[in-house]
């Protein structure tokens, strides 16, 4: 590590504290929990669940889809299109302490220590829908039928809230962003005595905003947005957050530079022409940021001046036909290997998605089935591809119809350990997941839990303690909430929506790092280990090749809308 880098990370320590007696004891094997049989798990316990609260201005949403989780010493920060809330999470059964009900999709929370005191006292929320205003109970907006414009004041970005008192957390900034938020990711600014946090807005045009799509056009904006917003938290008062810089977006070698998803993959949105990240994930100490974005998955470096990502030049960018959609991407805890997903638009488990060349009529292609959703496994410094995974299980759901079938990948974290490479991730309808991929080039699912009716966006685990084990606790967040309906209407994709969720898993013996915190978005620590990616005897097994498919229309449980 140079000087530079050196300086950074003291930075990171410095506005995200850890104690320097955390996280060195045993953590002693939990107990307790009801144990999931096939086909409902296998190696996992459940204790708890804790389902959302109904939508305030949609009576037939009857819990709000759950989003992203954050943590922080003994608590949980758990987001949901409603707002957030946040469990007391040091006992096996989470318990409520606080739930802040401020309406505004999706909900996405990160978490910081601004004072250096070792505890969370700020945490940022992602907004990407149009608002009445940025104050919690704004409802939701549309264009005037008449004008074709939103109201004065329509709002959508980032809310800033001060959680020193986690009964008690109250709004103090918020920050317009042209595209609203679809997530936030958090980078320390750099300097030895910063003052200030960086947070990285992501964000595309879903749908139009004020100065979003072909309104943000009018406004000056490009029609197809391009950059990614960033944001400086100060230290000293959080209240004058404030955007700071853009950064472009670019898809180095790709033949239309931007992002298709009607003509390059077949589905139903309002936009044809797309160019923006959806999840970034930051890994100071390594001066690298993993960078999903739609078009390719991508890794920036860190410029050493300024502390921001070089996102113009990526250091490796990858794409295949069969990715419908890069959703999010995060790192092995020694930064050796790089692992992204892909978010299906298409049915199924494993999910597929039926795409239609642009041409119609008599001669038109054939339809052609492509297996979509999986997620892929890079070495992090070449960007060669080690393999792609694919979940092996059906759904077990038997709360929606067949046609709603449907198991994506979506969110997860490595798990913190010295000797073997372990993923947490999530899948809709697939429910919660441990895969090992000490050998990245052969990734296979060790434990699952897999409820009647789950919907699940994000699993993640949070050991606290260091030592041997061989259990981990898994955290999840479960609900997509499509159950919900125009008035007099059936419910679409109905489903359990069980909420924030507590799960241990037995992984085999294991040598855990605990942590004090972590946002799975931003990676704090570098932690050594033994192992080597290896490389693929010839070519790693793919899953682009595509083949004749019946036709049908893509009946996802994952519309294309925000």
């Amino acid at each position: 590590m140079n000087r530079r880098w050196k300086v950074l990370a003291v930075a990171c320590a410095t506005a995200l504290a850890m104690p320097a007696s955390a996280a060195v004891a045993h953590d002693p094997e939990e107990m307790g929990g009801t144990l999931l049989t096939q086909p409902f798990g296998h190696n996992f316990w459940f204790y708890e669940n804790f389902q959302t609260a109904a939508n305030p201005f949609n009576a037939a949403n009857t819990h709000v889809t759950s989003s992203d989780i954050a943590f922080w010493g003994d608590l949980a920060y758990v987001g949901d299109y409603g707002g957030f809330r946040i469990f007391n999470i040091s006992r096996p059964t989470p318990t409520l302490v606080k739930d802040v009900r401020c309406y505004g999709p999706q909900g996405d929370p990160s978490v910081f220590d601004r004072d250096g005191d070792g505890n969370a006292d700020t945490l940022v929320l992602s907004v990407d829908s149009p608002l009445a205003g940025p104050q919690c109970g704004a409802a939701p907006v549309s264009k005037s039928a008449t004008t074709g414009k939103y109201p004065a004041g329509t709002w959508e970005g980032i809310r800033v809230f001060d959680v020193r008192d986690p009964q008690a957390p109250k709004q103090v900034a918020a920050v317009y962003q042209d595209c609203g938020s679809h997530t936030n990711t958090l980078l320390p600014a750099p300097g030895k005595h910063a003052r200030s946090m960086y947070v990285l807005n992501s964000s595309y045009p879903l749908g139009e905003g004020p100065t979003c799509g072909p309104l943000g056009a009018a406004e000056g904006r490009a029609v197809n947005h391009g950059v990614v917003q960033v944001v400086e938290v100060p230290f000293n008062d959080p209240s004058q957050a404030k955007e700071i810089k853009e950064l472009p977006v670019v898809y180095p070698g790709d033949e239309d530079g931007t992002y298709r998803p009607v003509r390059d993959h077949g589905i139903v949105a309002p936009l044809d022409d797309f160019l923006g990240c959806h999840d970034l994930s930051s890994f100071p100490d390594l001066g690298i940021v993993g960078a999903a974005c739609g078009e390719q998955a991508q890794v920036w470096r860190i410029d050493r001046r300024t502390g921001l990502p070089d996102t113009a030049n990526p250091k490796w960018a990858y794409d295949q036909p069969n990715v419908d959609f890069w959703h999010s991407a995060t790192f092995s805890w020694d930064g050796k290997v790089a692992n992204f997903i892909d978010e299906s638009f298409g049915d199924g488990c494993p999910t597929v998605t039926m795409k239609r060349g642009q041409q119609t009529g008599p001669a038109a292609p054939p339809v052609k089935e492509w297996q979509t959703g999986n997620m892929y496994f890079f070495e992090t410094d070449s960007g060669d591809l080690l393999s792609e995974y694919r979940n092996p299980r059906p759904t077990n759901d038997n709360t929606s119809p067949t046609t709603g079938k449907y198991c994506s990948s979506h969110l997860g974290i490595p798990v913190p350990a010295r000797d073997r490479y372990l993923l947490v991730n999530a899948y809709y309808r697939g429910g919660s997941s441990v895969i090992d991929f000490s050998d990245p080039t052969k990734p296979k699912e060790i434990a699952f839990a897999d409820l009647d009716g789950t919907n699940t966006w994000s699993a993640y685990t949070y050991p606290r303690r260091s030592g041997r084990s061989s259990q981990i606790p898994v955290y999840s967040n479960d609900g997509l909430s499509r159950n919900y309906a125009a008035p007099g209407e059936p419910a679409r994709y109905p489903e359990t929506a069980y909420g924030f969720m507590r799960f241990r898993a037995e992984v085999g013996r294991v040598n855990l790092v605990g942590f004090d915190r972590l946002n799975p978005q931003l990676q704090e620590r570098v932690i050594p280990t033994n192992l080597k990616p290896k490389k693929p005897h010839g070519k790693p097994w793919k899953y682009d090749q595509s083949r004749p498919g019946n036709g049908h229309g893509n009946k996802s449980a994952r519309p294309w809308e925000k």
